[in-house]
């Protein structure tokens, strides 16, 4: 029983080794959005001239192998007030240094719902 457990155990943390982790900064394939992840948060910048797009706080929802899943939350302001939203983010492993970013949620700008996708690749 005690062998069973051990090789549980090692097996659960080589699981979190192979894990999808992003730090730093990231540039879409189309070159337009950088993606700059540091710690608990996702800063989205047009490339070109650093403009900030968003800023989301990321909670880990669900992590395995091939993804890891966030709820996003992004602070902004709306005809004078704070407001506040909720998106869904997973990140894929699409290459060894190539993922998927996918957004779902309400879009700050627009009154519908929204489903993006990028490739990304860090930053060199």
């Amino acid at each position: 029983m005690k062998k069973i457990l051990f090789l549980f155990l090692m097996l659960c943390s080589t699981y979190e080794l192979h894990a999808v982790e992003l730090n730093g900064k990231y540039v879409s394939l189309s070159g337009e959005l950088m993606f700059r992840f540091s710690g608990d948060s996702l800063y989205i910048e047009i490339a070109q001239n650093q403009h900030s797009v968003s800023s989301f706080k990321l909670v880990k929802k669900k992590e395995t192998d091939e993804s890891t899943t966030y709820n996003a939350f992004e602070q902004f302001m709306k005809d004078g007030r704070e407001t506040y939203r909720e998106v869904f983010i997973r990140v894929s492993r699409v290459k060894d240094e190539s993922f998927l970013l996918e957004y779902f949620g309400k879009d700050k700008d627009r009154e519908y719902n929204t489903n993006e996708r990028y490739v990304i690749k860090p930053v060199k």
